[in-house]
């Protein structure tokens, strides 16, 4: 077994995507695919990939890329700290050292990897142009000291609290600190790979399905927001988890029973707790959403390729 390990954290929400950042490409590859694979080839095994939010699309989209999936039950209301936690006791006690990087930075060099892992320090992290960056390379005995962090801040709050002194590694590299929390991040992620590369993304096929009853008012990010009160139980936690108030939660879900005619939440007996759960008509309309969209998309993506054929005008 090798003494070197990583842990990709792919547990969020991406809510401020749009769309499941770890799914999105970088030509023609998903992001965590290229993560992944930048993992292997420094020899580091296993990979533990921490999930949450559609963890079952993550299973199978790497169901043959030899990694072991740890799922965050709870990703709906906790941190990051969690997740590596989680990824971290999946390990075997003879790991010496951990890689640890959230999916969506997928534009890491080979090099910039290599010269972090023949770095001394414990907790060994790049440093862009001043600006600290994925992945880093821990020590795995730190394990213990962020395991009895009881304090907040997340994970920098745990290094900071246990006197983790971070090495940071001044690097010509980009890349480390290159994420896709928004579209604009995404597309100067893929920009900065094409300076790099000298490759064009290839074309891919941006849908986006909604739906109209008197006015349109439902799409992608209203699916979303029923998604997680069904998983979360909760109003208060789905709202957190899309950044929005409850006051606004409370108006998409006004708006939607007007335009449905019915009611798709039942509501807690007591208010302040905001426990919520989806009434059968809400779960059958969620279902069937989401069960058209699928065909949709795979019908759409059908004829895409059909006229696109790998992304490309088809020229013959």
């Amino acid at each position: 077994m090798s003494k070197l390990a990583a842990v990709v954290l792919a547990a969020g929400v991406s809510s401020r995507m749009g769309a499941f950042k770890p799914m999105l490409t970088v030509d023609g590859r998903s992001m965590i695919q290229r993560v992944v694979s930048s993992m292997k080839e420094v020899g580091a095994a296993p990979i533990i990939v921490v999930t949450g939010y559609k963890h079952d699309v993550l299973a199978q989209h790497l169901s043959d890329a030899g990694v072991t999936f740890v799922h965050n039950e709870h990703y709906y209301k906790t941190q990051m700290l969690d997740s590596l936690l989680l990824g971290l006791s999946a390990l075997s006690t003879k790991t010496e050292r951990v890689l640890i990087t959230p999916a969506d930075i997928p534009l890491v060099k080979f090099e910039t990897i290599r010269m972090l892992l023949s770095a001394d320090g414990a907790f060994v992290r790049p440093c862009y142009q001043g600006t600290p960056g994925h992945p880093v390379v821990m020590d795995f005995h730190l394990r213990k000291q962020l395991q009895e962090f009881q304090g907040s801040g997340g994970l920098r709050g745990a290094i900071e609290a246990s006197g983790i002194v971070p090495t940071d590694i001044p690097v010509e590299d980009f890349g480390t600190t290159l994420d896709g929390d928004t579209r604009d991040e995404y597309a100067r992620l893929l920009q900065y790979h094409r300076q790099e590369t000298g490759t064009r993304q290839p074309l891919q096929l941006d849908l986006r399905i909604g739906l109209q009853a008197e006015t349109a008012f439902w799409g992608a990010d209203c699916a979303q927001f029923l998604e997680l009160i069904h998983a979360t139980g909760s109003l208060p936690n789905a709202c957190q988890c899309m950044h929005i108030s409850s006051t606004r939660g409370w108006q998409i879900i006004s708006e939607l029973e007007h335009q449905l005619g019915c009611s798709i939440l039942l509501r807690s007996q007591d208010p302040a707790t905001g426990d919520a759960v989806l009434t059968p008509a809400g779960t059958r309309f969620l279902a069937a959403f989401q069960q058209m969209q699928e065909e949709i998309r795979a019908e759409s993506q059908a004829i895409f390729l059909r006229h696109f054929p790998e992304g490309r005008l088809n020229e013959s």
